[in-house]
């Protein structure tokens, strides 16, 4: 059984990159993972369970191999680990949109979102674990609360990349500058310091967009729909 359902999110996820889920019909993937339909639906559910299951199988491999590493989660290791992130949906882009759109769904399924956002969370947590034994951080604060949100935040940059918004490069930058910003909310004194000097260092390597240089400081012309973001 374990070995059967192993084979169908092995080949769910082939089929997910190579055309995402339009792609991935319970008829194909009960063909090609030589499966009935009725098994399909008896193990997942229905196509979003499958779904779930290859980006729970796809994060439980992530996760081992970044665990792997052994980083400590100084900046340095989380800007890292931040690059990586971008080379791997490069490498398996067209399911990584997938997976990405799977955490926007309108009707989404916590689980899955839950799973999608480990790998992020993790990283934040341990870096926050780091921060904390050195001293570095503000007391009162609700620490799951902003490491929750910023995970919301990470996943708007990947949207951006998969939406085209972005390249990779831009998209290693914003991640830095995502996990930035969230940094100096929790940090106190001189590391707070550090961090932003670090964060406008990076705003400046992405540059000013043609939006950003053509934007009116009039609110009148805002207010009247004419100089507005997305604007046709």
């Amino acid at each position: 059984m374990a070995e059967r359902r192993q084979r169908i999110v092995d080949r769910a996820h082939i089929i997910l990159g190579e055309g995402g889920p339009p792609a991935l019909t319970i008829d194909r993937l009960s063909r090609e993972a030589e499966v009935a339909p009725r098994t399909l639906y008896r193990l997942f559910g229905d196509k979003e369970g499958i779904i779930h299951a290859t980006v729970a199988d796809r994060l439980r491999e992530v996760r081992e191999h970044l665990a792997l590493q052994g980083r400590d989660y100084a900046i340095e290791a989380v800007f890292e680990e931040l690059d990586w992130m971008v080379t791997e949906m490069r490498r398996d882009s067209e399911y990584a949109r997938t997976v990405i759109g799977f955490f926007f769904a309108m009707e989404p399924r916590m689980a899955a979102i839950r799973e999608l956002g480990s790998v992020a969370y993790n990283r934040f947590r341990n870096w926050l674990d780091r921060e904390i034994s050195a001293g570095h951080t503000l007391s009162g604060l609700d620490l799951e609360r902003l490491a929750q949100e910023h995970v919301a935040n990470e996943f708007v940059v990947y949207q951006r990349w998969a939406v085209g918004r972005v390249d990779d490069a831009q998209c290693r930058t914003e991640l830095r500058c995502c996990f930035l910003k969230s940094a100096v909310l929790v940090l106190a004194g001189p590391a707070r310091s550090a961090y932003l000097d670090l964060l406008s260092q990076h705003q400046r390597l992405l540059g000013s967009t043609a939006l950003g240089e053509a934007a009116s400081g009039n609110r009148a012309a805002r207010d009247a729909g004419e100089d507005f973001i997305g604007k046709a």
